[in-house]
């Protein structure tokens, strides 16, 4: 069973809003079109608290989103479950038969270690895209061009911020404010953030009690 990560977040501001986790990959800058989407979002009022919770558990994903761009939705039609450490279950292809999407058998191969999807020539431009989901929701998504291979590195950031956002929406990074890195260290499950009053972000990091009821009898 995959470990679950848990995120706390608390509004202790004045605003009412949401509060959207997101993630960035390694070789995000490598395609101009591979956007981040958000990933979970929650609304909340001042003095609320949301907990946030995942396992690492990868699919790829793909939408009829039309011409993707910030501001768009990405509703998955299709999440298929893959592994980035098993060469039988890292690639994808992804075809459009009979006036259908669908993700198919890949004829390519990818190292262990990334996440590929193989278009076809089957594929029309500007009307679907593909992506990579973790946890049952998509997370990355591209636009679908006809013969084009996609390789997504499995390493990503966790990212937060506040202000309007729903699930799945394209989200235009260099518009984001409010923001912060949520990293987890080795053997680190659970944060907990507040959002402060002066919309700045605060962070406290809580072991897993295995691990924190280890550490203890080590200091006896």
């Amino acid at each position: 069973m995959s470990t679950q990560y848990t995120l706390n977040v608390t509004n202790s501001s004045k605003q009412s809003g949401s509060v959207v986790v997101y993630q960035k990959c390694p070789n995000q800058d490598q395609y101009d079109n591979l956007y981040s989407l958000a990933w979970f979002s929650k609304s909340c009022h001042p003095g609320t608290s949301l907990k946030f919770r995942w396992t690492i558990d990868y699919s790829f994903a793909w939408s009829e989103t039309g011409i993707l761009s910030p501001g768009v939705y990405f509703d998955a039609s299709e999440l298929k479950d893959c592994d980035p450490s098993d060469t039988s279950k890292n690639t994808t292809g992804f075809s459009k038969q009979n006036g259908a999407y669908l993700f198919t058998a890949a004829t390519k191969s990818a190292n262990a270690g990334s996440l590929a999807i193989f278009t076809d020539a089957t594929i029309p431009d500007g009307e679907a895209s593909i992506g990579i989901g973790m946890s049952g929701n998509p997370t990355f998504a591209i636009p679908a061009t006809p013969n084009f291979n996609f390789s997504f590195l499995p390493h990503p950031e966790y990212w937060v911020a506040f202000g309007r956002y729903e699930e799945g929406v394209v989200i235009d990074l260099n518009a984001v404010s409010e923001t912060m890195k949520v990293a987890y260290p080795i053997n680190v499950y659970s944060k907990s953030l507040t959002f402060n009053e002066n919309n700045t972000w605060s962070e406290s990091t809580t072991l897993k009690a295995s691990n924190a009821r280890l550490l203890a009898a080590m200091k006896k």
